[in-house]
C-alpha cells in the first residue's frame, strides 16, 4: 500500500492492466464458445438427425440473442453503470453453458443457447467501453490490439477443443468448459473492475425502441428460415417480409424522435464512425460464411475427423495472435484508414482463394488458403474498433461498444441466414444437373455440396472488397484528430 502511495502512477498501471485480464477472460470465453460450437455442429446435426436449416438456429438463437440485447445493454451500462452488468453477463452466460451441457433435443440446445447469448450479449456490450474508460488515447489501440490477441487465443483454442472433445467424449462436453471459466471470471470482475461513472442526469430508457428491435429481428430470422424451408409457402413470406420491414422502419421511426434512444441516429453523421460501421458489419458478415461452411464442407466433402478440422483451423488464429496487436499498433500510428484496408484487401485475397476449393483440396491447400484471412482480420479488426470508439462521446460510449457487438452479431446473423437460404437452393439445383448428366447419387450430394460452398466464399469475397471501399473513404484523419473533435463538441 505504501509502495503504491509513493508511486501512484504504478498503482494506476496495475489497475488498468488487472481490469484488462477480467475483460480478457470475458471475452475468452465468448470466443471459445462460439467457435468451438461451430466445428461441433457437424457432430451435433449427426447426433439429433437433423439437417443443416435446422441445426443452424443452434448458431443462430444464440446471435440473435446477442444482436438484439447488445444495444439495450450498452445503453443501461452509460446509465447504470458497467461492472453490474458485466457480473450479469458473465454469471448468466456460465449459467447457459451449464443448461446446454444437458439439453435432450435440438429444440431444448437453441433455448438454452439463447440464455448463453444473454450473457454474451452483456460481457459484449462492456468489454471496449471498460477498455476505452481504463486506457488513455494514446494506449487505447494497444489495449484493443491486445483484446484482439485474446480473440485470437480463443479462436485457436476454440477449434482445437471443439474438435478434440467432441470426437472423444462428445458435442456436450465442449460445453463444460464455460462453467469453471465462467466461475474464475466472476471473481476476478468482482474484485479487479472498477465501479465506473454513470451518467450525472438520470436519462429515461428507450423501451419502445429495445421491443421494437427484438421484434424486428426476430421476424427477420422467421423469414430466412421460412425461405429455407422446401416447402416454403408465399403468403407467409410475404407476411414476414412486410412485418420485418415495417418494424425496421418504426425502431428507426422511434429513435430519430425519442429525446435519449437505445441507437444514437446522430452518431451516424460522422463519415469515420459511419464507414466504420459499415465495414465491421460486411466484414464480420463474410466471416460468417467462412466459420459456419467450412466446417461443413471439410466434413461432408473431405471426410475430415472432428479433431482434424480443428487442426485445419488452428493455424488461423495463431497468425491473428501476431497480427492483432500489430494492427492496433499500426493504427496507433500511422491511423486506421491504411491498416483497415490493406487488412480487407488480404481477407479478399483468401476467400478468393477459398472459393476455388473442389472436391480434392488438401488439408494443407485449405490452411494456406486460411492463413491470410487470419493475418487480413488482425490488421482490420482492431483499428477499426478503435475507430469507432474514438468517434463517439464518452458518454455513448456503452452505445459504441454495444454498437460493435452488435455489428459483429447481426453480420453473423444475417450471414448464416442467407447462407443458409443461398446454400440450400444453390445446392439442390446443382444436386439435380449432376444426377441429369448421370453422375452418381453420393457423389453427385459430394460435388454439389462443394460447388454451393465455392459460390458463396465468392460471395463473401464480393463484401470483403465492399469493405475496401467503405475503408478508404472513412477519411485520413491523424491519430487522435477524430476523438478531439469529438471531445470539443461534447464540451
Amino acid at each position: 500500500m505504501n509502495a503504491e502511495i509513493r508511486n501512484p502512477q504504478s498503482a494506476i498501471r496495475n489497475a488498468k492492466w488487472l481490469s484488462f485480464v477480467s475483460i480478457a477472460l470475458g471475452t475468452f470465453m465468448a470466443y471459445v464458445d462460439t467457435n468451438v460450437v461451430n466445428i461441433a455442429l457437424p457432430v451435433m446435426a449427426r447426433d439429433f438427425q437433423v439437417d443443416l436449416a435446422v441445426i443452424k438456429w443452434v448458431v443462430t438463437a444464440y446471435l440473435l440473442m446477442v444482436t438484439s440485447l447488445v444495444l439495450i445493454f450498452g445503453r443501461i451500462a452509460d446509465l447504470y453503470g458497467k461492472k453490474r452488468l458485466y457480473l450479469f453477463g458473465i454469471i448468466t452466460f456460465t449459467l447457459g453453458s451449464a443448461l446446454s451441457s444437458v439439453a435432450p433435443t435440438v429444440w431444448l440446445l437453441t433455448a438454452f443457447r439463447c440464455v448463453t447469448g444473454i450473457g454474451g450479449a452483456a460481457l459484449m456490450a462492456n468489454g471496449s467501453a471498460i477498455l476505452t474508460e481504463s486506457f488513455p488515447a494514446e494506449e487505447r489501440g494497444k489495449a484493443l490490439g491486445s483484446h484482439g490477441s485474446v480473440i485470437a487465443i480463443a479462436a485457436l483454442a476454440g477449434p482445437l477443443l471443439g474438435g478434440f472433445l467432441s470426437e472423444k467424449f462428445g458435442w456436450r462436453a465442449i460445453f463444460y468448459i464455460g462453467i469453471p471459466a465462467g466461475i474464475a471470471g466472476s471473481l476476478l470482475a468482482v474484485k479487479a473492475l472498477p465501479a465506473g461513472k454513470t451518467e450525472r442526469r438520470r436519462e429515461p430508457f428507450d423501451f419502445r425502441g429495445a421491443v421494437t428491435l427484438v421484434a424486428a429481428l426476430a421476424c427477420f430470422l422467421f423469414l430466412t428460415n421460412a425461405l429455407t424451408q422446401k416447402d416454403r409457402e408465399a403468403p407467409t413470406i410475404a407476411l414476414l417480409l412486410v412485418v420485418t420491414v415495417t418494424l425496421a422502419a418504426v425502431f428507426l421511426a422511434i429513435e430519430r424522435r425519442v429525446e435519449h434512444p437505445l441507437l444514437d441516429l446522430s452518431l451516424f453523421r460522422s463519415r469515420a464512425f459511419s464507414a466504420a460501421v459499415t465495414s465491421s458489419f460486411l466484414s464480420f458478415w463474410a466471416l460468417s460464411v467462412l466459420s459456419f461452411l467450412l466446417p461443413f464442407y471439410l466434413d461432408r466433402v473431405r471426410g475430415f475427423t472432428p479433431s482434424k478440422i480443428g487442426a485445419i483451423f488452428a493455424p488461423v488464429p495463431l497468425v491473428l495472435l501476431v497480427a492483432a496487436p500489430l494492427g492496433g499498433h499500426l493504427a496507433d500510428k500511422f491511423g486506421a484508414r491504411a491498416v483497415c484496408t490493406l487488412g480487407a484487401a488480404v481477407n479478399f485475397v483468401s476467400l478468393i482463394g477459398l472459393s476455388a476449393m473442389g472436391t480434392e483440396t488438401s488439408a494443407m491447400g485449405v490452411i494456406l488458403r486460411l492463413v491470410p484471412f487470419g493475418l487480413g482480420s488482425g490488421l482490420f479488426t482492431p483499428p477499426n474498433n478503435s475507430a469507432i470508439m474514438c468517434a463517439v462521446p464518452r458518454s455513448r460510449l456503452g452505445i459504441a461498444s454495444g454498437m460493435i457487438s452488435a455489428l459483429k452479431s447481426l453480420g453473423s446473423m444475417s450471414g448464416v441466414a442467407v447462407t443458409s437460404l443461398i446454400f440450400s437452393l444453390v445446392q439442390v439445383a446443382a444436386m439435380e444437373r449432376l444426377i441429369s448428366n448421370g453422375v452418381a447419387g453420393a457423389q453427385a450430394e459430394q460435388q454439389s455440396f462443394a460447388s454451393a460452398v465455392s459460390l458463396l466464399f465468392l460471395i463473401s469475397a464480393a463484401l470483403a472488397a465492399v469493405v475496401i471501399v467503405t475503408s478508404l473513404v472513412r477519411g485520413g484523419k491523424a491519430v487522435g484528430e477524430e476523438e478531439k473533435a469529438v471531445a470539443m463538441a461534447e464540451a
